[in-house]
């Protein structure tokens, strides 16, 4: 008997056990999804062993159908890898029951195939589910935590200023330490939420024609009290740089500004560089910015994962800062590259075309 009169018969067979078989497969998968109530839950399993039956029938497998059963389960039933064992089992078993061996061995291939494919479309769905919990779970925390934040940040500025009274200087360092603490704590939310926006692709890029001395110039205004908190001076030079490009400034100058944070965490009394200068890439001209400084130079370790940026791995880095910066200048179609001799400082050199892409 060929493999098609065997499937015909074997579809034949299952069709008048479907009952049973939904049955069957609601009993296996029941202990472990208590809230589904049978009355929901047997009509989807006895539609989906009817998709079973049907697949059964056609040679070759229909890959996308035998998926979308896997999908099913997880979106409908339970994402928990014990109701696809059961299922597998249960399908197995009842697939294969009472025929003779030689049509067992003939039918296993087949069999196995489609139970692979299940397996498939369930593991892709419930990898997608959890990425999306993920994401939404990190937002909306991102955001609730903000308005907290920035009342503590609000009013120990208040309180520093003496608008409820007079503060001492022991209270007034305390009160710079909540503040400072705050601040750094709501641009790590920030940095999160920016990560997760850069993977969900709602990040828009704003492209236009500035000029690089208004970019810079604004940067150094937001980062001087950084450089000033630990004793710092910061250095700007421009070597044969254009005076205007065409990109989005706004993303620049968080990339830069993020950069120069971390060359403040590891330099103390030393100075912290930015030299902007016209690069050639593959003949084309490119802006090219280095944000140099004197401290301490990044691990082999820290710069491996720093170059490995992975959307899988995205919150095992040490400094979100970094990752924020290296996903913003690849969408600003450049890229970020280190030099750091362990000890001796660390250079991030940031290479951008002097015209986005996409403009």
């Amino acid at each position: 008997m060929s493999e098609n009169s065997n499937l015909a018969n074997l579809a034949e067979s299952l069709e008048d056990r479907k009952e049973a078989i939904a049955n069957q497969w609601y009993d296996a998968i029941a202990p472990s999804t208590p809230d589904l109530a049978a009355s929901d839950v047997k009509p989807q399993l006895t539609e989906w062993t009817g998709l079973v039956i049907t697949l059964l029938r056609s040679t070759p497998l229909k890959r996308e159908i035998a998926r979308a059963i896997g999908e099913s389960l997880v979106r409908d039933i339970s994402p928990k890898p014990l109701v696809l064992s059961k299922t597998q089992e249960v399908l197995a078993r009842q697939i294969v029951e009472g025929l003779p061996g030689e049509q067992v061995v003939l039918l296993l291939p087949h069999v196995l195939e489609l139970l692979s494919e299940v397996a498939v479309g369930f593991v892709q769905e419930k990898d997608q589910l959890a990425e999306s919990l993920r994401r939404k779970f990190l937002s909306t925390t991102s955001h609730d935590m903000r308005s907290p934040l920035n009342a503590i940040i609000g009013f120990s500025r208040i309180i520093m200023k003496g608008v409820d009274g007079p503060v001492t200087d022991l209270q007034s360092q305390d009160l710079e330490t909540i503040y400072t603490s705050g601040q750094s704590l709501l641009k790590m939310i920030d940095d999160v939420f920016n990560i997760e926006k850069i993977e969900a692709g709602s990040i828009e890029i704003d492209a236009k024609t500035f000029k690089l001395e208004d970019l810079v110039g604004g940067l150094v205004s937001d980062v001087q009290p950084l450089i000033d908190e630990y004793g710092n001076k910061l250095e700007v030079e421009y070597t044969d740089a254009p005076d205007e490009i065409h990109s989005d400034p706004g993303k620049i100058k968080q990339i830069l500004a993020n950069l120069i944070a971390r060359a403040t965490k590891f330099t103390r009394e030393g100075t912290i560089a930015l030299h902007v200068v016209l690069a050639d890439v593959e003949g084309a001209d490119w802006i090219r910015f280095q944000v140099s400084n004197t401290g301490l130079g990044m691990t082999h370790q820290q710069i491996k994962r720093f170059t490995l940026v992975q959307s899988s791995g995205a919150l095992q880095y040490d400094d979100i800062g970094l990752m924020v910066s290296q996903r913003l200048c690849q969408l600003l179609g450049g890229e970020i590259a280190i030099k750091s001799p362990e000890g001796q400082g660390t250079t991030f050199v940031v290479d951008l075309p002097t015209r986005h892409p996409g403009a």
